[in-house]
């Protein structure tokens, strides 16, 4: 026996390679690491620009651009991840410790450390901020496009799937209210103007969230090398892939039509939801006079999410992801159609009668935006399979780096747009009062752009069609094809399903040798 296939021998053996029954600690497992992805998307979606503005000094416009900048780097480090991590098992590392887990030990170190320095404050320190930003910017690369295939390695049953998402999830929706609750309390108990709440806040976060990564490190498994090599056995393979194949196999991806429609989906909406969320403490504390830790006290109502998982379970398991995106999306659109007509019809609220619509509209809103992410997190997992159908290779990775990818533009987008609309409106953060066309900017971030985005993200999930039927359908396709079944006795049904979900004429799937 060779060198070579005696360490191929020992690595199918560990324990990263070895499934394990689902059971509920297991999926409390899995889904710890989200504590990591929902309080970074929320901290940057909400206070990241207000604590920069405020209480380091930094000019809006110029945050938004240096943000900007940042995801455009970060983009390029998320897109070369997303091809080493579907091909690290060829490395020795990889081998080792699994070619998602290795992605977790860095992404847990990098949090740990730059996650707390984030939050200490240099008041107009551009500098320090852009490096410790694109440091947790790469940490998050780590872990989310290791995250993102866990799913689909782990268990072929989409309800399973279903029922690890759904533990990720509430794990998820805790996560977004501690990290807008804490600066809450804290926020109270230090004072308004106070920085070290924020300070306090990231050296929690960085250990609890450098933990939740570890937990789900030793708590999940994926493919062995063995079982890649053996499935793609049938496909011409590069044995090294450069940076052009890589790339390709990115486009590969976006021309399947679930997987495009799913990314344009999560694409939109989130960028509404960027902008509603980062405009939303200028609204607050500039237009209604709310104080800082009122507005992280209505955001914080995202505990609410905690109540929405078990809910939007029963739904998905029964109706699939159509019915709950249509919800979510009109639940936003009232909260902003409703934010909108107060403002621009020139009623005048009662201070009190304001503080309670806000919350109220703030509740309507977390129970919208939780049931929106559930979904989109419940239908990513099934994703990888419909590119499978088309091109026969198990590439979970690629749509991950895709994915992740598509989030950094939204985040890169959605800041820089707010940044440049409060700076080109006039808007002062040193000013308590602002100017009208300052308010106009902030509204126009916080309630017009975003209804552009949902109305549209409304219009694409009435014609998605991916669910835990249709992917069952897929899988077994797959299976039968990958068993040798013949293409020219596909099921008619089954032919109808795939070029539906693929966007391709069933000919021109799964062709092997290509």
């Amino acid at each position: 026996m060779t060198n070579k296939t005696q360490s191929a021998s020992k690595s199918s053996k560990r324990w990263v390679y070895t499934p394990k029954k689902i059971t509920f600690l297991r999926s409390l497992g899995y889904g710890l690491n989200d504590l990591n992805g929902s309080a970074w998307g929320t901290l940057v979606g909400s206070y990241l620009m207000v604590f920069l503005t405020t209480y380091a000094n930094l000019n809006a416009g110029l945050v938004g651009t240096m943000l900007l900048i940042l995801k455009l780097l970060d983009m390029a480090i998320c897109g070369i991840l997303g091809g080493i991590s579907d091909h690290l098992f060829s490395t020795w590392l990889g081998r080792k410790l699994g070619r998602r887990h290795t992605l977790f030990l860095f992404g847990a170190i990098l949090t740990a450390i730059c996650f707390p320095l984030l939050f200490t404050i240099h008041p107009g320190s551009y500098i320090w901020y852009f490096v410790v930003l694109l440091l947790l910017e790469t940490a998050q690369d780590f872990d989310n496009i290791a995250y993102e295939t866990l799913a689909t390695e782990m268990t072929d049953n989409a309800d399973e799937r279903v029922k690890l998402s759904s533990v990720r999830m509430f794990i998820s929706a805790f996560g977004t209210f501690a990290v807008t609750g804490l600066p809450a309390v804290l926020l109270k108990a230090l004072g308004e103007n106070s920085g070290s709440a924020y300070t306090i806040s990231g050296i929690i976060f960085g250990i609890a969230l450098a933990a939740g990564t570890l937990v789900t490190y030793f708590s999940t498994w994926e493919f062995s090398p063995e079982h890649v090599q053996e499935f793609e056995a049938n496909h011409k393979q590069d044995k090294h892939k450069g940076l052009g194949e890589v790339a390709n196999d990115y486009l590969q991806v976006l021309k399947t039509k679930a997987c495009r429609r799913t990314v344009v989906i999560y694409f939109v909406s989130y960028f509404g939801k960027d902008c509603f969320n980062t405009a939303f403490f200028y609204y607050a504390i500039f237009l209604i006079g709310m104080s800082q830790a009122n507005a992280q006290a209505a955001s914080s109502l995202s505990i609410l999410g905690m109540l929405v998982v078990p809910v939007a379970t029963f739904f998905m398991q029964r109706k699939g992801p159509k019915p709950l995106w249509t919800t979510a999306f009109g639940l936003q659109l009232f909260v902003l159609a409703t934010y909108a007509i107060v403002y621009f019809s020139g009623i005048t609220l009662n201070p009190t009668f304001m503080f309670v619509l806000v919350f109220l509209l703030s509740a309507i809103w977390q129970i919208g935006r939780q049931t929106a992410e559930y979904t989109v997190w419940n239908v990513i997992p099934l994703v990888p399979d419909v590119d499978t159908m088309v091109s026969g290779k198990l590439r979970a990775g690629a749509f991950a780096a895709v994915q992740t990818f598509t989030r950094k533009v939204t985040g890169a987008l959605g800041y820089a747009l707010i940044g440049w609309i409060l700076t080109l409106s006039g808007f002062n953060q040193h000013a308590s009062v602002q100017s009208g066309s300052a308010k106009m900017g902030i509204m126009v971030a916080f309630a017009l752009v975003p209804i552009v985005c949902f109305v549209y993200s409304l219009y694409l999930a009435r014609t998605f069609n991916l669910d835990q039927h249709s992917h069952k359908i897929i899988k077994d396709e797959i299976n039968r094809l990958q068993a040798g079944g013949s293409k020219a006795d596909v099921d008619p049904d089954t032919k109808r399903v795939v070029e539906d979900l693929t966007g391709y004429r069933y000919e021109d799937v799964w062709k092997t040798g290509q």
